[in-house]
């Protein structure tokens, strides 16, 4: 028997704090604050880093027991194998754990990244501003290109 169960748990779990941890990325992020953005930022790495290892571990121990092809092993072949398999079903309930948690955690992660695009395009745009500079209003060059107009009297420098 492969002790695949072991495995899966420890994805599972590591998967389960990583959701949470995307969570509270969520709201560090609508607050703003980036110390916390940066410690769960390595809280991210390391629980990812984890499942990496766990899953490297996987798929080794598939090659080494003949099931998956040692040159191109492939999810969709362990997963065919799986579904062949009489009396595994602590197995197939915990992969499909793990790919609704991974499906979560993905949309989860997805959204993040939407809040943080908005804020830096908010941050730049103040930025821009607080410099003079306005991307809307733009001059022409002598060689035709455009340029933003700058004020010698911004926010900046008063």
């Amino acid at each position: 028997m492969i002790p695949l169960a072991p495995l899966f748990t420890q994805i599972k779990e590591n998967l389960e704090q990583l959701f949470e941890v995307l969570i509270r990325e969520r709201s560090a992020l609508a607050i703003a604050t980036p110390d916390d953005i940066l410690q769960l930022a390595s809280e991210k790495k390391v629980l990812l880093d984890n499942i990496d290892s766990a899953n490297a571990k996987r798929q080794s121990m598939l090659i080494k027991f003949g099931i998956l092809n040692p040159k191109k092993p492939s999810d969709e072949d362990f997963l065919n194998w799986l579904n062949n398999q009489e009396g595994l079903d602590d197995i197939k309930q915990l992969v499909a754990d793990c790919n609704a948690l991974l499906d979560r955690c993905k949309q989860a992660n997805n959204t993040n990244a939407q809040i943080l695009g908005t804020l830096q395009k908010r941050n730049k745009d103040m930025f821009e501003m607080l410099q003079g500079h306005n991307r809307k209003n733009k001059v022409y060059t002598a060689s035709g290109g455009t340029r933003p107009i700058s004020s010698k009297h911004t926010i900046g420098r008063a």
